[in-house]
């Protein structure tokens, strides 16, 4: 079932659950499933689309013959998840009640040929390339440069990225909505210089994500490189039939 927004239903009763269940102590229980069918108004079967999503995010677990709950702090939650909605690093460790630290290396206006061909623009147009070091707690996780069209995305140079999600902002400041995001995994061997920033020899393999964000337009929003040591490079995959991801009858 689509709502006259044209948003499946059962995207609005997953993100609904999805804020209600970040809000639960781990291990806690959700209502009963016949109980939220009825909070929301909706089919057993639009239900369980919604959950097996936060499922798949590690937000949840189902238990046979006990109850779906909440996932334990203690639970393997650091993997970067790679999924069929656009969550984003920051908003999917925040989701699964980690601490996320962020330093801005550089949020600056450059000329790069290969980012522009991945964003589909002209070789000389101005890019904005904002780079950055995520940790979750104490521990790096990942170094990313993500590049943006400076004409469209200009207020991108004026924020403060240290807190908070690039990709939420977007959304609010520019009213963007991303649908797909494009992911190539590679090995690429360390530099000098994240030879430093991850503390491993020069030459070490790390792991990298090349990704590209469309939104629900067709237009590529952004292009980025993020980088992880293989021992903090687990990644996630959750791959699903398209007749999966269309509309749900209610």
């Amino acid at each position: 079932m689509i709502h006259g927004s044209g948003v499946p239903k059962y995207i609005t009763v997953r993100e609904n659950l999805r804020q209600r269940i970040i809000s639960m102590d781990p291990g806690e229980k959700l209502p009963a499933e016949p109980e939220l069918c009825k909070q929301y108004n909706v089919s057993r079967i639009t239900l369980r689309h919604a959950i097996d999503d936060l499922i798949q995010d590690d937000l949840i677990v189902r238990e046979q013959g006990k109850g779906t709950f909440r996932t334990g702090a203690d639970a393997n939650t650091e993997r970067e998840v790679i999924s069929d909605h656009i969550r984003g690093f920051f908003r999917q460790q925040e989701d699964l009640g980690n601490v996320v630290r962020t330093k801005v290396l550089s949020n600056t206006t450059v000329v790069d040929s290969e980012a522009a061909k991945n964003l589909g623009v002209d070789k000389n147009e101005p890019l904005v390339r904002l780079e950055r070091l995520r940790y979750v707690g104490n521990t790096l996780k990942q170094h990313v440069v993500t590049f943006l069209s400076a004409s469209r995305f200009s207020k991108v140079l004026e924020h403060d990225f240290s807190e908070g999600s690039l990709y939420e902002f977007l959304e609010r400041q520019y009213a963007v909505h991303m649908v797909e995001n494009e992911v190539v995994v590679r090995i690429q061997n360390a530099d000098a210089d994240m030879a430093e920033v991850f503390e491993v020899p020069e030459g070490a393999p790390l792991l990298a994500m090349d990704s590209v964000v469309v939104d629900e337009f067709g237009a590529i929003i952004a292009f980025g490189v993020a980088l992880h040591t293989q021992e903090q490079g687990e990644i996630k995959f959750i791959i699903r039939s398209q007749k999966d991801v269309g509309p749900v009858q209610n």
